[in-house]
């Protein structure tokens, strides 16, 4: 028997399901006319203007490592407003099980890591390419048996949320589709993690275990996956036990949650960097929104820490700005 948060949100799960049979609904829920959702459909295909997207390089960070490339596909204007009202009007009327927080409503990184807390053991694992490799036979099995659309609209809203008969990455109803094509295929981890005492979390493609016998559960994970066509990334695999730093998404796990120290050296050389003028007028703009997105993560975390980064942020550009001003004299 699986424990009671999970089946407290399986039934949750099945209280948000859509229960969905004809174009009227559909219509009604999404308000778009029927004619506009079948043409749209019926092409949906050439909708998409794929581009390479690498793994954007922080001016202010230290160690500069090989550059990711990953394949945004990238709906157009058209597609992407009506997977957007398919995310809102549908998608996220579903209440998800407690153990999904990637991109779900209402839930931040903080709720995953919360989880884990003051856990003797903490594994992580990483699913590879994890969009890409979600199939469209996997969507269509959650609008039509986990969400309870008819086979006509479960074919038409799989039509209208893959690309080249996968999950486009770059599309609003990406995310939380991704979550429940998980949810569909790892009621055997969720047994497992049961039957061990163990605590399951996922944020999108990382899935995180904790309990005394959080190793014991690597094995059958990755089977699991295995069986639904996923694989994982030996590499990231990480176990923390007892007296190693425990690291989830990020967040350093101690007495309490923390920014790992390092995030906040790279935002302070960054800071520094615009103190000494080591940052061109030209380039200082995106310097900036780069070192405002770095602390606004902090502040998920910790508010205090984040507070502080911004007040130093503020000063240096301060500074930057007042020898510009008339009457003032250049520095």
């Amino acid at each position: 028997m699986l424990p009671e948060i999970h089946a407290n949100a399986r039934e949750e799960l099945l209280d948000g399901k859509l229960h969905l049979y004809s174009m009227g609904m559909l219509e009604s829920l999404t308000n778009t006319r029927r004619e506009h959702i079948r043409l749209l459909a019926s092409h949906a295909g050439s909708c998409y203007r794929p581009f390479p997207k690498p793994q954007q390089l922080k001016p202010f960070q230290k160690k500069f490592k090989p550059v990711k490339i990953r394949i945004i596909d990238n709906p157009d204007d058209i597609l992407k407003a009506l997977q957007t009202t398919i995310n809102e009007k549908l998608l996220k009327r579903v209440v998800f099980p407690n153990y999904l927080c990637g991109g779900v409503p209402g839930k931040s990184i903080l709720d995953n890591v919360l989880m884990h807390f003051d856990a003797p053991v903490l594994v992580t694992v990483d699913i590879k390419s994890f969009f890409r490799r979600i199939t469209n036979r996997q969507v269509f099995k959650v609008w039509r048996e986990v969400l309870d659309c008819s086979p006509r609209l479960a074919a038409l809203l799989t039509q209208l949320t893959t690309f080249e008969r996968h999950l486009p990455q770059g599309a609003p109803t990406s995310s939380l589709l991704a979550n429940l094509v998980l949810y569909s295929v790892d009621k055997e981890i969720r047994g497992e993690c049961a039957r061990r005492q163990v605590t399951y979390s996922t944020w999108v493609d990382d899935l995180a275990f904790s309990g005394g016998d959080a190793r014991g559960i690597i094995d059958g994970v990755i089977a699991s996956l295995r069986c639904a066509r996923f694989s994982v990334s030996h590499k990231k695999l990480k176990v923390m036990g007892p007296g190693t730093r425990q690291v989830l998404n990020g967040v350093l796990l101690g007495r309490f949650p923390n920014v790992l120290p390092d995030r906040i050296s790279r935002l302070r050389s960054g800071i520094h960097k615009i103190r000494t003028g080591e940052v061109l007028s030209g380039q200082m703009y995106k310097y900036v929104r780069q070192l405002e997105g770095g602390i606004a993560y902090v502040a998920s975390i910790v508010p205090q820490k984040a507070a502080k980064l911004r007040r130093e942020l503020q000063d240096v550009i301060m500074l930057r700005i007042a020898p510009n001003r008339p009457g003032q004299e250049p520095n």
